[in-house]
């Protein structure tokens, strides 16, 4: 069984160096063993600890290499890093994994709630919930996490300008994110146990998403 080693990092940056087909083609082996196996074998793992810790359902996509150039200025045909995300049943957010060549991020959240979806989350963020997430997100970002800005420029016209959860009301979509995860620690046999623990400080955020925001229709 193939794990993530140094092997997947070299493959990225010789990839990053040398980012055309040809190239790909020779070095295909190299992709198959140290990428695409490792990141199946290393999902499929993530995916069950996951599932146990929080007693929910889990869907994962492992996000392809090759990029979609139709609408890109940029026509390198592969991606460079590897991004994985593990749907959680009982929130519809997502656990997220991103292997880049010089760094490992994980992370939590939605990236863009669907119509009634964010809908639900406006009302919801209008009310005493948004005072609370606004505590956990003032937490988060003290104990180091990252948290995606906000999409929007203006409040949504249904509420006031000044809003005191106005930031809450200008997204469409909210992610935590742990940039400062040694990249070691995803290789080898123990990386799914070790990403897992990585994932915890995630927890106040799903908390909310379970209490605040229901399970997904």
């Amino acid at each position: 069984m193939t794990w993530f080693s140094d092997e997947t990092l070299s493959f990225l940056r010789d990839l990053s160096d040398n980012n055309s087909r040809d190239w790909f083609q020779v070095n295909k082996p190299r992709y198959e063993a140290h990428v695409k196996d490792a990141t199946a074998h290393f999902t499929n793992a993530l995916n069950q600890r996951l599932a146990a810790t929080y007693a929910t359902d889990v869907k994962s996509r492992i996000f392809r290499m090759h990029r979609d150039l139709r609408f890109s200025k940029d026509k390198t045909p592969y991606n460079t890093h590897i991004h994985i995300g593990i749907a959680d049943a009982q929130t519809g957010a997502s656990w997220m994994v991103g292997l880049q060549t010089d760094h490992l991020v994980v992370g939590y959240g939605i990236f863009a709630f669907e119509h009634e979806a964010l809908d639900h989350w406006r009302e919801t963020v209008a009310g005493p919930q948004g005072e609370i997430l606004l505590e956990l997100n003032a937490h988060a970002v003290s104990a180091g996490l990252r948290i995606s800005d906000p999409e929007l420029k203006r409040i949504p016209l249904a509420w006031d300008a000044d809003h005191p959860s106005g930031e809450l009301l200008r997204r469409k979509g909210i992610v935590w994110w742990n940039d400062h995860v040694p990249q070691n620690e995803i290789m080898g046999p123990d990386a799914p146990d070790i990403i897992a623990s990585e994932l915890k400080p995630m927890e106040p955020l799903r908390g909310w998403m379970k209490l605040a925001l229901g399970a997904p229709v």
